[in-house]
């Protein structure tokens, strides 16, 4: 009998990550993907014959499924069918969410955690990047992002190693008997979150870490709470911590011990632009460096300088003959709508530069409704759409919310749009229409979380 393994929110990038790794591990046959909603990803699961389900209550776990989750879903009916079975104490696991698979894999490798609250998608992609191509003894990379550099995925396993990893994921998920002179030899870069203390289950060994700033304020209560899962998150690392000479002007408190200050270096970049580059990328030289002491700088600084970049974040998806831009961003934050105004007006000075953003979360607006209108309003154009509100009860929200004078979440967004100079749309056809009717010299950026990337990809392509 082959035992499933089941993804459930197929369709979010870390969760695609571990189905095309136990595809490639010769799991094939034993994959079900599930998801209520069609994606780029789910498309691109589809293609590799892996089965995909698309709209709930469509499959039923059984007791000898293996059922990977991410938390968005952890009340959907097939996870609370799957956590219904009563399992003998010794028995194999069968049922994880996702950071609790990623948890088991951390304690088998030397696990290096690239984790902060801005860039840290970006500057993972170049450090796996950089791996693959320097240490001998790289294993397994993943990030919540596709890279162009990487073949467009955001996983990837040593060819070499097959064999030796595909004895580890038996372990973890048979338990089937293992070597243990495998446990620790390869390394395994990844980006954690710190999401509901997320990043607290993994199995650390090094550390990189260049930023904090309040996020996740639907789960974290202020700043201070946010900054102590940072300060837990420091003292689980067995070995170094990299930082940069300054950690942000928010750190508060936090006291890292087994740091090591990496200078910051200039770079030479041929594809990427703005100085935060050379802060993450410095980080990465050195980790690189690290890991393999033998290794040519030169041939490592002509690694980092080449690398391109990764997919939503300033990426471009189109370019007109009369020099107007299309780009997209996953960023979702005040502080990082902000920068990518500096970082593009730097660029292409003489562009008109118009936003259209996404709300990733009430909450987040909700807290900074100052710093969202600062940001946006320094953009040409602005339009702001529907909003893509994981995670929240916007009726209980709105409830216990300081602005007494929001009647529902549209006056919200209603606000937000008059304070930034710009328009509020849950119409589609409008932003469809602004692509379609650019400007000469004009730069569209798209800031989204959700499906206005995806709608967007689709016009373009049409």
């Amino acid at each position: 009998m082959i035992n499933k393994i089941i993804f459930i929110w197929a369709w979010w990038t870390w969760m695609s990550w571990v189905a095309w790794l136990l595809y490639d591990l010769w799991y094939w046959e034993n994959l079900i993907c599930l998801d209520s909603t069609e994606s780029e990803l789910t498309k691109k699961l589809g293609k590799k014959w892996i089965k995909v389900i698309i709209w709930k209550d469509k499959y039923t776990p059984e007791i000898t499924d293996h059922v990977i989750y991410s938390e968005a879903c952890a009340n959907s009916t097939e996870v609370l069918q799957a956590k219904s079975f009563h399992r003998r104490p010794k028995e194999q696991r069968f049922i994880w969410n996702y950071f609790d698979f990623l948890w088991e894999i951390s304690k088998y490798f030397t696990t290096v955690w690239i984790t902060w609250t801005n860039g840290k998608s970006t500057t993972t992609s170049l450090a796996l990047y950089a791996a693959k191509k320097h240490l001998n003894n790289f294993w397994l990379w993943i990030l919540g992002a596709l890279v162009p550099d990487l073949d467009w995925n955001n996983y990837a396993i040593n060819e070499n190693k097959k064999t030796d990893i595909k004895n580890i994921f038996d372990q973890i998920l048979y338990g089937k008997w293992l070597d243990y002179s495998l446990v620790k030899k390869y390394v395994f870069i990844v980006e954690a979150c710190e999401y509901k203390r997320h990043f607290l289950k993994l199995d650390i060994d090094r550390w990189i870490v260049t930023n904090i700033e309040l996020d996740h304020t639907d789960y974290y209560k202020d700043l201070d709470d946010y900054i102590l899962a940072f300060q837990q998150f420091s003292e689980k690392v067995k070995n170094k911590i990299l930082r940069p000479p300054f950690l942000g002007e928010n750190k508060g408190g936090l006291y890292i011990k087994k740091e090591i200050v990496a200078p910051i270096q200039t770079f030479n970049f041929k594809y990427l632009f703005w100085e935060h580059n050379n802060q993450n990328w410095t980080l990465v030289f050195e980790l690189i460096k690290q890991l393999n002491p033998n290794i040519n700088e030169k041939e490592l600084t002509k690694t980092i300088e080449n690398f391109k970049w990764l997919r939503r974040r300033l990426e471009l998806l189109q370019k007109t003959k009369n020099w107007t831009l299309i780009f997209s961003d996953y960023w979702h934050m005040a502080s990082s709508i902000k920068f990518c105004h500096q970082a593009l007006k730097s660029k292409y000075p003489n562009h008109k530069i118009t936003a259209i953003f996404q709300p990733h979360q009430a909450a987040r607006v909700i807290k900074w409704r100052e710093d969202f209108p600062k940001s946006l309003k320094l953009y040409d154009d602005v339009i702001i759409f529907d909003i893509y509100a994981a995670r929240e009860n916007l009726t209980e929200l709105l409830k216990s919310s300081p602005i007494k004078w929001i009647e529902n979440i549209d006056t919200l967004w209603q606000e937000l749009a008059k304070n930034s100079n710009g328009i509020y749309t849950k119409d589609l056809q409008k932003i469809k229409d602004k692509i379609n009717n650019w400007k000469d010299k004009e730069i569209i950026i798209i800031f989204t979380a959700w499906d206005l990337d995806f709608h967007i990809r689709n016009i373009l392509q049409k």
